[in-house]
């Protein structure tokens, strides 16, 4: 067994004892707590609980460890204000709302993706919409933890979920511009409601007799609950509008729609506030079917909350930002935002551990530390012996898609900012590289002397990283840049292209993008000589080329456009040709004999093939979403996958070993 096998084993057992030590010694404290202050749960029994590191609990069968906890979606608080619950992409976490201590995970099976929670109104339950699958309902406090509601009617993605205040009815919505009212006791459907558009918002009155839904269409309704009629509508302007390309094509663009709705304590009002370009927020009286009062804020309030006499209304926008005005009249009063909790009442964040990473991984040459980049520019490298957190670097904004090296071996982040700018970054910004098209990808050499940005123009630019001057400009690709790879001693280049696809600029200041079918496609994969420019070779391929590698000693190259090719860099010849399928990157292992496929689809996978046979060896499946990166350790004893869904895997890579 390897060296490097023996540490991640060590690592898992001493987590597990230490973890499951400490959330007994916990219990044993709570016990005896003083209860004048809030109980925090832990004496309560949760019937998923898992007395271990979330590290390594709910893994996917192969997988050894767990890094970041998937991007979350949406956060609900039980009734009674003790637990926190984090809608992710791999499944629903539960925290204690005092501590923010992990305490469970309801792990989504198979394709599910849940992208809502709510809990039921005495706390025992909780539902979960799914984004592509049926809504489920979890028992927090027993051991039979899951049952299952038939599918959503309109068989799509699940955007809210909400019990009736005696909790025998439950209602969900979703994008096929619908909203469904279930009897919770028989999982049998009461009512179907519809819409012209995607349901956005759900609530129940406070006495639950209605149920208003909030819809892209502009509108709310109020629907009765005994005899599924229509009770009240009120609408918001109309935000579509149409966009004419370069090409003559017009595109119809829904600009806006109800984003957020809030009953009264007394049930006598409802308040509504618009999403995108419509700004207002709007307060309705019930009764009489009527507007009291719109307001038109500077952006689109993110939710809306009644003080709990009913007298006015705060409309949040950030944590930071909130307006409350009088319910007789919208006038503005002043308030004092940490003295009146009503007001603060805004969407609570997750805590702070539930951390989201994925978009690439990495190994040191050395094998002593593990890297990877997250989707919220966050640069972690653990050490591979102890699993702990040895550095973390903090990206600014701008999206940071990748990472490499310096010539000193530093960690380096590569930002691409949004005023067309590369930049690289560690403790601080390093190097700065001004564009005048938009940046698509970058990708800095193995010794870090050179990085190569890929542009909206079609032309790869090669830069000098300590001069910070333009090397090169590699022109000959008819689509925008998509995909760049260096060989490992830095004298070739590997690029590809992808869909073209038109802009407008939109009186709002927004780029409007349009794409075809009948666009073109860019198809090609074209080999570089990074001292002279010189285009030495080109490739074709069925469709745009998404993930390029060379092997460690660079006598091979890969390209996938689906299917995955494999060449001699000697001769340019094809080798061997794999079936897969959406693959979206390539990893070959330190020796070059096997290479590691990701898969996007309804199924994201991890395939090892072995090149001399033709076939897969070994398959992952564990991603909610498309895999961005993959990695082998030195020895080649695991193989680290970061995928879209905010998670990162650890496979075991020979289970002999």
């Amino acid at each position: 067994m390897s060296k490097c096998m023996l540490s991640i084993l060590a690592l898992l057992f001493a987590n597990f004892i230490f973890f499951s030590s400490f959330t007994t010694v916990l219990a044993d404290e709570n016990e005896q707590a003083n209860h004048t202050e809030p109980a925090d749960i832990a004496p309560k029994v949760l019937g998923d609980v898992h007395a271990k590191e979330p590290t390594f609990i709910a893994l996917p069968p192969g997988a050894v460890a767990r890094f970041g906890r998937g991007g979350g979606s949406d956060v609900a608080v039980s009734p009674d204000g003790d637990l926190v619950a984090v809608v992710s992409n791999i499944g629903v976490w539960l925290y204690s709302a005092y501590t923010d201590e992990f305490l469970s995970l309801l792990a989504s099976k198979g394709k599910n993706i849940p992208s809502t929670a709510a809990f039921s109104p005495d706390g025992t339950q909780i539902a979960i919409g799914y984004r592509n699958g049926p809504a489920r309902l979890w028992s927090i406090f027993s051991e039979s933890t899951e049952a299952e509601l038939p599918p959503f009617l309109h068989g799509s993605p699940a955007t809210r979920v909400t019990f009736s205040p005696d909790g025998k009815l439950l209602a969900t919505s979703g994008w096929g511009n619908i909203a469904i009212l279930w009897d919770v006791d028989t999982r049998t459907v009461r009512f179907t409601f519809k819409h012209e558009d995607a349901v956005r918002a759900i609530l129940f009155s406070p006495d639950g007799r209605h149920l208003a839904t909030g819809s892209l269409d502009a509108t709310t309704k109020l629907w009765d609950v005994e005899t599924g009629k229509q009770f009240r509508s009120f609408a918001h302007p109309d935000y579509h509008r149409p966009l004419a390309f370069p090409s003559g094509h017009t595109e119809i663009y829904n600009e806006g729609g109800i984003r957020c709705i809030a009953f009264s304590p007394d049930g006598k009002f409802l308040a509504t506030g618009g999403l995108y370009r419509d700004r207002d927020v709007k307060l309705w009286d019930i009764e009489q079917g009527e507007q009291r009062w719109s307001i038109t804020f500077e952006e689109s309030a993110k939710s809306i909350t009644f003080s709990p006499d009913g007298r006015y209304i705060a409309t949040h926008f950030t944590a930071d930002v909130v307006h409350v005005l009088r319910i007789a009249d919208g006038t503005a009063v002043p308030f004092d935002l940490d003295g009146e909790k009503w007001i603060g009442r805004n969407e609570r964040k997750p805590p702070a551990e539930h951390t989201s990473e994925g978009i690439r991984v990495s190994f040191s040459p050395n094998g002593k530390h593990f890297i990877s980049l997250g989707i919220n520019n966050i640069i972690r490298v653990r050490d591979m012996e102890t699993g702990a957190s040895v550095q973390t670097l903090t990206g600014t904004d701008g999206y940071t898609k990748t990472m490499g090296f310096s010539s000193e071996g530093e960690y380096l982040g590569i930002r691409i900012r949004h005023e067309n700018a590369v930049e690289l970054w560690s403790e601080e910004t390093i190097a700065r590289f001004p564009h005048e098209m938009r940046v698509m990808t970058a990708e800095l050499s193995g010794d870090g002397a050179l990085l190569a940005t890929g542009g909206r123009d079609n032309k790869v630019r090669l830069w000098d990283v300590e001069t910070q001057k333009l090397h090169q400009t590699l022109s000959g690709h008819i689509g925008p840049i998509q995909a760049l790879a260096f060989s490992p001693d830095g004298t070739l280049l590997v690029s590809s292209g992808m869909h073209n696809w038109e802009e407008q600029a939109g009186d709002d200041g927004i780029t409007y993008v349009f794409s075809s079918g009948k666009g073109v496609v860019d198809t090609t994969a074209k080999v570089w000589d990074v001292a002279t420019g010189e285009n030495i070779a080109t490739f074709e391929h069925l469709d745009a080329v998404r993930a390029i590698a060379f092997s460690p000693d660079g006598t091979l190259l890969a390209t996938s456009a689906g299917r995955t090719d494999i060449r001699s860099t000697k001769n340019w010849q094809d080798i061997t040709t794999l079936s897969t399928v959406n693959a979206t990157c390539l990893a070959f292992s330190p020796d070059g004999t096997h290479i590691a496929v990701g898969m996007s689809g309804r199924q994201p996978t991890v395939q090892i093939w072995d090149i001399a046979t033709r076939k897969p060896i070994t398959t992952f499946i564990g991603h909610k979403r498309g895999i961005q990166s993959l990695a082998f350790s030195p020895d080649s004893c695991l193989l680290a996958s970061g995928g879209s869904d905010g998670v990162i895997y650890l496979w075991k890579v020979t289970p002999d070993r």
